[in-house]
């Protein structure tokens, strides 16, 4: 894996914490994909979906707005609410 630690938190609690090896997500900044080693970062996320890579294959998860911080190979996702999605954006999962 590539050191890239992904931390997704909600008001009901962390919904991951989980090394990945990239996380592509939707700022208000416009569309990022975040690596190992990225620059640090903060801003606002748009409601959209973030994907991201473990060893288990590629995730989605839609997100209802939030906040993305990048930090020393650390991703923080807050958000409002969550729920997983498949690639093309249909909801397969309970809310959280």
């Amino acid at each position: 894996m590539s050191g890239l630690r992904l931390k997704i938190i909600t008001p009901n609690g962390i919904y991951l914490d989980k090394e990945v090896e990239y996380v592509n997500t939707q700022t208000v900044a416009g569309d990022m994909t975040i690596y190992s080693r990225h620059a640090s970062i903060v801003s606002t996320l748009k409601i959209g979906v973030v994907k991201y890579a473990t060893d288990k294959g590629i995730q989605y998860v839609h997100v209802h707005r939030g906040l993305l911080r990048v930090n020393q190979n650390q991703v923080l996702i807050l958000s409002q609410w969550l729920y997983l999605v498949d690639e093309k954006g249909k909801k397969t999962g309970e809310k959280f």
